[in-house]
């Protein structure tokens, strides 16, 4: 890095970045993540202990050692103090500043100092995972960044109190999330493997290396393997030709559904041609760790151990890696020029940010004030109707419903709670109303109410599979949440009874057929 980039400069560009991004977290009172929803209302019940008569007869809490606490774990805490929604937006925010400086520090560790290359890093703190709302594989990659360039910055020097407290960091990632921990193992790996390429250790020091990593992640394994709920399922699916835009999209998005194909491409190139021209450099150390972590990334399953969106979990880290690794060689006006001109991207996607989720707090505030006039103990279904919707993205009101756990205390089939997966958990007696898996994780089509409340599987392959437990839903359910937005609505069933009209969605009474006292 340019001697021109003064110490101290980079490192006020970084918190600068980091504040612009965590800002659109605070312009909003609910975060546009599809799964927002569901998490504050997993906290809510946390917080409470699922104590309040409305919920208590649906849910209840199972504390166990489930490699997927984060959010659980702290929200919870924070909420005694500051408020369920204020702590849920301190969590995120802390995972926002960490996938900013995570990489700067790696950057820092590898070159002794902080230079521009890590505001470039900054913009994938914006990506698939964020815009989701994985939060806690989120808010454990960005701690995942602080322990690897902590790992980087005491090569040679570490002592055995050090990997002792490596050991405890690397278990707190683990518990925060398990696919943040594997992937900070991979990281580990590859940059202790890189250095037997360079220096051609003897055998003594290769396994004093290797002795190192298996102290360090002991805890976590001996968790996994023996404190871990275990399912049974171990499918992985991979659909990599089906999956490769959102691999390549998943990597830096304006908003959900909204990937930055064009900035992403103009970052790419120019740090090729920066590499190319001797402008930029990537020390060896690193390479091996980008090219396995390039590869992990493109042959990513998209399915396994029962969860979605595995392949979207790497695209980012990889990039922020990237330029985090890269040193730029640049003359004084060049390297301040370059450093003022990457904080107008920064600025440019919180500002996007901002505004896009302004549009969807409106719906959800509306949403919100409708269902607290619902009966408590009410049970909700989400229905889409796709036809009104179109081409625009549903997910972002798939979890909407949950809402409605916190206030007025209803029940909805898709809260979390897989069993080895989150402490919130279902009653038995409601078991067989909720989705089991993230497979059943999406809500029916109003074209698909018919077949459903018929019990007729023979019309449409989702309703075997994917809707199982909504199977003859008039007789359990008392209320449906359909989706429309301000498309030519679909004609609704008759046996739902408009309760109430909003702008984008309404709700209607469930009206139980003559054979429901016969089930």
């Amino acid at each position: 890095m340019s001697a021109s980039w003064r110490p101290g400069w980079g490192a006020a560009a970084v918190v600068l970045a980091a504040l612009v991004l965590a800002l659109p977290l605070w312009c909003v009172t609910a975060l546009a993540m599809p799964d927002y929803p569901a998490h504050l209302a997993g906290y809510d019940l946390i917080a409470s202990g699922a104590a309040s008569a409305a919920v208590s007869r649906f849910y209840e809490i199972h504390w166990a050692f489930l490699p997927n606490l984060a959010g659980e774990a702290l929200v919870p805490l924070l909420a005694g103090v500051t408020g369920l929604e204020v702590a849920a937006k301190l969590f995120i925010t802390a995972g926002v500043l960490m996938w900013v400086a995570g990489p700067a520090l790696v950057h820092r560790a590898l070159h002794g100092r902080i230079g521009i290359a890590p505001l470039f890093a900054a913009l994938f703190a914006y990506n698939a995972n964020f815009m989701w709302g994985f939060l806690n594989y989120y808010f454990a990659m960005g701690l995942a960044f602080l322990v690897f360039a902590v790992w980087i910055a005491r090569e040679g020097r570490r002592t055995a109190a050090q990997l002792a407290g490596f050991a405890v960091a690397v278990t707190a990632v683990y518990f925060c999330h398990l696919f943040a921990a594997a992937t900070l193992l991979l990281l580990i790996v590859c940059f202790e493997a890189s250095a037997w390429l360079e220096q051609r250790p003897t055998p003594r020091q290769i396994s004093a290396r290797l002795a190192s990593i298996a102290l360090v992640f002991a805890p976590a394994a001996f968790a996994f393997l023996v404190l871990k709920p275990h399912s049974g399922r171990g499918e992985v699916t991979f659909n990599l030709l089906d999956t490769w835009d959102d691999r390549l999209g998943g990597a830096l998005q304006r908003h959900f559904d909204c990937p930055s194909y064009v900035l992403l491409a103009v970052l790419v190139v120019a740090l090729a041609i920066a590499l190319w021209r001797g402008w930029a450099r990537i020390p060896p150390r690193m390479i091996p760790v980008l090219s396995v972590l390039a590869v992990a990334t493109a042959v990513a399953p998209e399915w396994a151990m029962g969860g979605w969106g595995v392949d979207l979990r790497l695209p980012a880290v990889f990039c922020a890696l990237l330029f985090a690794s890269a040193e730029l060689r640049l003359k004084r006006r060049a390297t301040l020029a370059l450093g003022c001109a990457a904080l107008v991207p920064l600025g440019w996607s919180a500002a996007a940010l901002t505004s896009n989720w302004r549009g969807y707090d409106r719906q959800y505030t509306e949403f919100r004030r409708a269902a607290h006039a619902l009966p408590p103990g009410s049970k909700l279904v989400t229905v889409l109707d796709g036809d009104a919707i179109g081409l625009r993205s549903d997910q972002p009101y798939w979890h909407m419903a949950e809402f409605a756990i916190i206030d007025p205390g209803a029940f909805t089939p898709l809260m979390f709670t897989t069993r080895d997966q989150h402490v919130v958990r279902l009653r038995p007696a409601y078991q067989p109303l909720a989705a089991a898996s993230a497979e059943q994780g999406s809500p029916p089509d109003v074209d698909e109410l018919g077949y459903l409340a018929a019990g007729q599987v023979d019309e449409d392959e989702d309703i075997a599979t994917v809707f199982p437990y909504l199977m003859h839903f008039q007789c359990h359910y008392d209320e449906a949440v359909v989706i429309h937005l301000d498309g030519r609505r679909t004609p609704i069933p008759k046996f739902l009874r408009l309760r109430h009209a909003g702008s984008f969605f309404s709700i209607y009474d469930i009206l139980p057929s003559g054979t429901c006292g016969t089930r």
